[in-house]
């Protein structure tokens, strides 16, 4: 979900050494005098995209078939990416079809009476150089306001995160920052150090290829042995390679991994691990290195943004059956939701922008080999309506809050950014990765929990932090995802699978963070432009 917020604490740890279909209404109390909870389970249309994936939804268009140059499958930052970029330059003739009501994938957002909020991601950090195209579009959006003498990028100061960001939950009370650093053992500090120093050297690592050594998109990294070979061990094994055994140090790598990927050290290449820490290395004229931006509905801003550029070309509600070749054109077929009737639309090209697991149903005679390798985490996110938010003991509230024992990722206050709201109602972003454990069985698992036994779990989890919290609950809205992102699994990054994945079909293009192995805006972003790029370029029109 693409929460990677405690890379705040890291690089000031840096700083220091250098100096939907399952919506309802359910009830239930958590031993509480008060009035019952209203709590929903929604979710993306699974219904339907199972559907497609059994072979159960209509391939036969009963209308007329429309003509447009480019068909866009899928509304995620990859699909609208690719949109923004046609349309930037110059081209306007697509259509962009999206199975859900709204677009924005796993950056959509929500809002009730109190704030607006994320479903999934909800920050960017500030860009680092070679990442043109997150740089080309905060320019536009005002993100950017403009740049100084050195040429560093002015950040709009109500977008960066407000302090205090972080803090972290442990031993019955609250430390500023997520890496544990309170009550400490002399060989625990030590190997924080030490690690946070051989990251510091990575960070600034460069190829022989002249590259970085870890860059973003991760495309531009250098391709030296030595650094692809940290794709074939997983991070734990790097980890104990290297030394790193104390607990405070595992946790938060640990955490991060989590954070990032959905998945434990175990699961996660060692390159993915350590890219998690030594990717960031983004400048701002008026921020320190490890700042972020944020909004209240997260990334559901920057979703907003584009899809107002891409008003008259967004389909919602269109689920795509089948994308077939005939006579050097594509015939896309959709069925619209709104009616179910079975529609279609011929194009010369396709930007395929929907989860890559998805095209061998859907795009005819494709077939990639390795595509059931490919591994998806599991997550639950919930957004919780509060009165407020109980006082706890150490460091004050802050954007982002984590317990050192729990099997959550803590949640986000989504009136943070704004200043004349923090006191009084709110809605925090509550994160749970199904991590260590099977992904199908913790799907399986994800979705046959009732929204009671859920939410019974949220709110214990939540006590430890904040005893009083159950009393000042006014609602619970649960979002499921199944396949929430791709996991960066050992030999997966720098492997023969994502290198097939990346192969055009014909003038079928993909465009899918799962074709980085790491999903965040970033990689989607990338990913788009350049499919678009590829489209323009078939068409005579780049």
């Amino acid at each position: 979900m693409q929460r990677r917020v405690s890379r705040a604490t890291l690089l000031k740890g840096l700083a220091g050494l250098a100096v939907g279909a399952l919506s309802g209404k359910l009830y239930f109390d958590w031993q509480r005098s008060a009035s019952q909870v209203s709590c929903r389970m929604l979710g993306p249309s699974m219904s339907r995209g199972h559907a497609l994936r059994d072979g159960k939804a209509s391939k036969m268009p009963d209308a007329p078939t429309e003509n447009t140059a480019i068909v866009i499958v899928g509304g995620g930052i990859a699909g609208l990416s690719a949109g923004w970029w046609l349309k930037k330059r110059g081209f306007s003739d697509f259509v962009l079809l999206e199975l859900e009501q709204q677009v924005g994938g796993n950056s959509s957002a929500g809002k009730n009476r109190f704030s607006a909020y994320p479903w999934g991601a909800h920050y960017v950090p500030v860009a680092n150089k070679e990442s043109e195209y997150v740089l080309a579009l905060f320019e536009e959006l005002g993100v950017i306001e403009g740049y100084d003498a050195a040429g560093n990028p002015i950040y709009n100061d109500l977008y960066l995160c407000h302090e205090p960001q972080e803090r972290l939950f442990k031993d019955g009370s609250f430390q500023e920052g997520l890496v544990p650093h309170r009550g400490l053992q002399p060989e625990e500090k030590e190997e924080l150090d030490r690690f946070f120093t051989l990251i510091q050297k990575l960070r600034s690592a460069t190829g022989s290829d002249g590259r970085p050594a870890f860059a973003i998109p991760i495309e531009l990294s250098s391709k030296d042995e030595d650094l692809i070979a940290l794709d074939r061990i997983s991070m734990a094994q790097w980890l104990n390679q290297n030394g790193f055994r104390t607990e405070p140090l595992l946790w938060y790598v640990n955490y991060c991994c989590r954070d990032d990927y959905g998945s434990a050290i175990e699961d996660v290449s060692a390159w993915a691990g350590i890219h998690y820490f030594a990717g960031r290395r983004g400048v701002a004229a008026n921020a320190e290195q490890n700042s972020v931006v944020t909004w209240p509905e997260g990334n559901g801003f920057l979703v907003d943004k584009l899809k107002q550029q891409l008003d008259g070309h967004i389909k919602s509600g269109a689920l795509v059956t089948a994308i077939a070749a005939r006579d050097r054109r594509y015939i896309t077929t959709y069925v619209e939701s709104s009616t179910g009737r079975c529609l279609a639309a011929k194009s010369a090209c396709v930007i395929f922008s929907a989860p890559r697991f998805l095209a061998t149903h859907i795009v005819d005679g494709y077939e990639m080999t390795g595509h059931h390798e490919l591994v998806y985490a599991p997550w639950l996110v919930a957004n919780i309506s509060l009165n407020r938010i109980p006082d706890a003991r150490g460091a004050p509230l802050s954007w982002d809050n984590v317990d050192f024992r729990s099997r959550s990722l803590g949640y986000v206050v989504a009136t943070h950014q704004t200043i004349s709201a923090r006191q009084g109602p709110t809605v925090i972003t509550y994160y749970y990765p199904l991590s260590g454990e099977n992904p199908a069985a913790a799907r399986k698992r994800l979705l046959s929990t009732s929204a009671d036994e859920w939410s019974k779990t949220i709110v214990d989890d939540l006590k430890r932090m904040h005893p009083g919290i159950a009393e000042e609950i006014l609602s619970i809205d649960l979002w499921p995802w199944g396949h929430g992102m791709i996991r960066p699994s050992v030999g997966f990054i720098w492997g023969d699978t994502r290198r097939r994945m990346k192969a055009d079909y014909g003038n079928v293009f993909f465009a899918h963070s799962d074709m980085s192995g790491i999903s965040n805006f970033e990689e989607a972003q990338y990913q788009g432009v350049e499919a678009a790029k590829r489209a323009l370029a078939a068409l005579g029109a780049a």
